[in-house]
């Protein structure tokens, strides 16, 4: 059988019309044309697709609505190919090393990866996670392409761009007597026992706003986990200082948390990306910036933290 693409076009065409005429004129060819193709299709396959009347067009023959019906869905087939191979010919290809605060990696990376990947599937995507000095010596060795950290444990002069703020929320247990408050003050936090989220960075930054307020914090359980400082607030041992709010609102046991914004004035942080300096940056690079900002500000705009 010789069956091209063009017979089955033609078919379509023609039933699509209910006229060779029309067919013709669809598809740019001379109702000859259109004829001939189906003749010779009909020829191939050997069974009569369409009744033929003069001055009233054509009908499908019930063989014909089935060969038709085939003949669609190869035709579709056959798009959906050509869109993907050219989809396909402009994909990226080659590495990406991305670099990624660890606390909020889960709340960023995924999501922006799954949609990367997705769109560009020859792309090879290594994650690198740590502390903000772990990052920062990432980003200056050029170990990583890009990175989603805190703009303030870039202590170095590193290109950056600021995504979203990050402000300060207090996490507390939903059932402790400060969960009824819509905001809360350093003075009377420091009057309660303190979960400190350790990190080497984050650790200076949250005892800083305490010092600036002249006052101090009372410790009592510090831990470099962020899953572990809602564990131990969510069983009512004490309120922890965390930035970024995740889309849970409880911990793995089952703890009910609560965030309220501080009350005082104090700077907070910015998510930001940032790159190796005096490195051009990839189509790669951009194209993965790009679909970060996408993501971050629409994670920041949803989980800002209110006094409600």
């Amino acid at each position: 059988m010789n069956i091209t693409f063009k017979k089955l076009e033609v078919a379509a065409a023609v039933a699509k019309n209910g006229s060779i005429a029309g067919a013709a004129a669809d598809l740019a060819l001379s109702p000859s044309g259109v004829a001939a193709a189906l003749d010779g299709l009909e020829a191939e396959i050997g069974v009569r697709i369409f009744d033929r009347r003069p001055a009233k067009g054509v009908a499908l023959t019930p063989a014909g609505r089935d060969i038709v019906s085939n003949a669609e869905a190869i035709l579709q087939d056959m798009d959906s190919f050509q869109e993907n191979a050219i989809n396909w010919i402009h994909s990226l290809s080659g590495v990406l090393h991305v670099g990624c605060f660890a606390t909020f990696s889960p709340l960023f990376i995924p999501p922006v990866i799954r949609e990367f990947t997705r769109r560009h599937p020859r792309v090879t995507i290594h994650i690198h996670e740590g502390s903000g000095e772990e990052i920062e010596k990432l980003i200056q060795s050029s170990s990583v392409d890009v990175a989603l950290t805190y703009d303030f444990v870039l202590r170095q002069n590193l290109p950056r761009e600021s995504l979203a703020p990050a402000p300060t929320h207090v996490v507390i247990a939903a059932d402790a007597p400060e969960a009824r408050q819509d905001l809360l003050r350093l003075a009377q936090l420091s009057e309660l026992p303190m979960i400190l989220f350790d990190q080497p960075v984050s650790r200076n930054y949250f005892l800083s706003l305490f010092r600036e307020a002249k006052l101090t914090p009372k410790i009592l359980y510090q831990t470099q986990n962020y899953q572990t400082v809602c564990e131990l607030v969510g069983a009512g041992l004490g309120y922890s200082l965390l930035n970024l709010r995740p889309p849970a609102e409880h911990s793995y046991h089952g703890y009910r948390l609560v965030r309220r914004p501080l009350a005082d004035q104090y700077s907070f942080p910015s998510v930001v990306l940032s790159y190796p300096a005096g490195k051009r940056r990839s189509r790669i690079v951009e194209v993965f910036g790009t679909l970060c900002r996408q993501h971050v500000r629409k994670v920041a705009s949803e989980f800002t933290v209110s006094g409600s």
